[in-house]
């Protein structure tokens, strides 16, 4: 799996995740970000596109972000054989 980017989760993250994509395999303009995480979860993030940015937000990545505020995210791009990205949370300690 290729490294799309990773973060630590902080609140400003709630709003956004502002982000450089690693493998430059995240089309331009506007897209639904469909992602499967550790769990079998899946998500559908709005995500969009400024240059070399990616930007995440909307009521879904809200949603997914408030309860793992301090969890540490890598995103990852998409194999050649699927249609959706992966993702791997690993909570922080409390």
């Amino acid at each position: 799996m290729e490294l799309i980017d990773e973060v630590t989760l902080v609140a400003k993250h709630v709003h956004r995740w502002r982000l450089r994509d690693r493998s430059h395999t995240l089309p331009a303009g506007r897209i639904v970000l469909t992602v499967i995480d550790d769990e079998i979860q899946w998500w559908q993030f709005k995500c969009r596109s400024k240059g070399d940015m990616h930007y995440i937000t909307g009521t879904e990545w809200s949603c997914f972000v408030r309860p793992r505020i301090g969890a540490r995210l890598t995103l990852y791009a998409q194999e050649a054989c699927e249609n959706f990205h992966r993702m791997k949370v690993i909570m922080g300690r409390n």
